[in-house]
C-alpha cells in the first residue's frame, strides 16, 4: 500500500484529466514577461550573532537545537518514514504496512541539515496538510472515508498543540494560521462541494458560498489572500473573490474555460488558475482579481504534456508542474510558443514522478516519488546550473519523504 501524497490541487486536476471536457479556447499570449518586482520568498527573520548556524548537509539535531532566528526561505518541512517509496503491488523487502510505520517530522535547513521536530507514532500520517505563516506550527491529516482527523504540531518543541476531526481537506489561513479551512464534498447527484472555516479546536466559524451566478458551482480549490482579508474560490467557469465573512465581492469568469482550479498567486493582485479550453488537459490562466482582462500562461498541452497544473518563474524562466501519462507527473520548462519542454532532473530515475514543492527564488524544491506511488526523496533543484541537493531520504538518509512543504511564502 503506498503512502497518500495530498497536494490539493494537483490530486484534483489529476482526476479531471480523466474526464473529457471541450470549449473554445482564449488567445494564447505565452510569451515570458520579465522577472516580477512581487518576491517570490519569504523574509527569513533576523538572525543573532549568538545563535548556533544551521547544520550541514546531512547532519541531524534536536528540536531544540532549531536555530529559529534562521527558518526562512529555503526551509522544508517534511514528514519522513522509514519505508522506502513504493507503487502498487507487494511492498518492498523490509517495509511494513502503513498501519504500523512510525514516521518523523523533520524541519529541513537550506544546507541539507535535517532537525527532528516529532516522531510520530503508528499509523502514519495520510498529508502534511499545512505550514503556518508564522514558520511556527504544521497540521497533519489522517484519513479515515470522509472523516479526516486534524493534528496541529509546534514545531518549536514538538509537541500536539490541538487535535479535532472533521469532513474533507484542510489548509491554514492566512496571514499566520489562526484557523484552518476545510473543503468537502457531498455524496449527492449533483455534487456539491463545501468550503468552510473551522477554528483551531474544531469550532465552525464561517461557511462560505456553494455556487456563484456567473461562473457557477464551486471545485474545491481556494486560495487566501496574503492578508487573510480575502478568498479566491475556484468555480466550474472561472473564479469568485469572496471577503472572509462569505460575502460576494466579485466574480472573474474565464472566456471559454471550464473547471477552474486556483493554485498560487502569480504575482500582486494576479491569480494563476489552471482550466479547461477546448482540449481535455487543462492550461494556465492568469486572473487578476480586479477584473482587468484574464490571459493565457500557456497554450493547449501537447503530449506528453497531459495538463498544466501550476508554475513558478526562477531565473528568468518559467517552470511547469505537468501531468503525464497514468497519473505521473514531471517538471515542464514554458517555451516562447505556450507549450512545455520536458525538464530532466539530476538523481531522478528517469521512471519517477517530479512533484514541484515551491521555490526559494533561485531554487525549486522538488519530492521525487515512485510513477503513480509514494514518495522517495526531497532535493533543491537548480536549473541555471543543472545542480540537485538531496536533503532527505536516499541516499541521505533512506527511507521515503511522505509529504514536504516550503517555507510559507505570500505567494502560495
Amino acid at each position: 500500500m503506498g503512502r497518500r501524497i495530498t497536494v490539493l490541487g494537483v490530486v484534483m486536476l489529476l482526476l479531471l484529466i480523466l474526464a473529457a471536457c471541450s470549449s473554445t479556447p482564449t488567445a494564447t499570449s505565452a510569451k515570458h514577461k520579465a522577472m516580477r518586482s512581487t518576491s517570490t520568498t519569504s523574509t527569513p527573520h533576523s538572525t543573532t550573532t549568538t545563535e548556533t548556524p544551521p547544520l550541514p548537509m546531512g547532519a541531524q539535531g534536536a528540536v531544540s537545537a532549531i536555530p529559529w532566528a534562521h527558518v526562512g526561505s529555503g526551509w522544508l518541512l517534511a514528514l519522513w518514514g522509514p519505508n522506502s517509496g513504493a507503487g502498487a503491488g507487494p511492498f518492498p523487502a523490509g517495509d511494513v504496512p502503513t498501519s504500523q510505520e512510525t514516521t518523523m517530522l523533520f524541519l529541513v535547513d537550506p544546507l541539507g541539515g535535517r532537525y527532528l521536530v516529532a516522531t510520530l507514532a503508528p499509523p502514519a500520517p495520510s498529508s502534511l496538510a499545512g505550514w503556518s505563516g508564522d514558520g511556527r506550527r504544521a497540521i497533519l491529516t489522517t484519513f479515515n472515508g470522509s472523516q479526516t482527523t486534524v493534528t496541529q504540531i509546534d514545531l518549536t518543541t514538538g509537541q500536539t498543540s490541538n487535535q479535532f476531526a472533521l469532513d474533507g481537506n484542510v489548509s491554514y489561513t492566512r496571514p499566520t494560521g489562526l484557523a484552518v479551512l476545510a473543503t468537502s464534498s457531498t455524496a449527492t447527484t449533483p455534487t456539491i462541494t463545501t468550503l468552510q472555516r473551522y477554528s483551531m479546536n474544531g469550532s465552525l466559524q464561517q461557511a462560505y458560498p456553494t455556487s456563484f451566478g456567473q461562473v457557477g458551482a464551486f471545485d474545491g480549490s481556494v486560495l487566501s489572500s496574503p492578508d487573510g482579508t480575502q478568498l479566491v474560490m475556484g468555480a466550474a467557469k472561472g473564479l469568485a473573490l469572496v471577503r472572509n465573512d462569505g460575502s460576494l465581492v466579485s466574480q472573474l469568469p474565464v472566456a471559454g474555460a471550464t473547471n477552474c482550479t486556483v493554485t498560487r498567486w502569480w504575482s500582486t493582485g494576479v491569480a494563476l488558475a489552471s482550466c479547461y479550453a477546448s482540449a481535455s488537459s487543462p492550461q494556465l490562466y492568469e486572473v487578476p482579481i480586479s477584473g482587468a482582462a484574464v490571459t493565457t500562461l500557456t497554450g493547449p498541452p501537447v503530449a506528453p504534456d497531459y495538463g498544466d497544473l501550476n508554475a513558478w518563474e526562477v531565473g528568468n524562466k518559467v517552470y511547469l508542474q505537468n501531468a503525464g501519462a497514468c497519473g505521473s507527473l514531471f517538471l515542464g520548462e514554458l517555451q516562447s510558443n505556450g507549450t512545455s519542454s520536458d525538464v530532466t532532473v539530476p538523481d531522478v530515475d528517469s521512471g519517477s514522478s517530479v512533484v514541484v514543492i515551491g521555490t526559494d527564488g533561485s531554487r525549486l524544491a522538488l519530492q521525487a516519488t515512485v510513477g503513480c506511488g509514494s514518495g522517495i526523496s526531497a532535493m533543491w533543484f537548480n536549473p541555471t546550473e543543472n545542480t540537485t541537493s538531496v536533503v532527505l531520504g536516499p541516499p541521505v538518509n533512506g527511507g521515503g519523504v511522505i509529504a514536504a512543504l516550503v517555507y510559507p511564502s505570500p505567494l502560495d
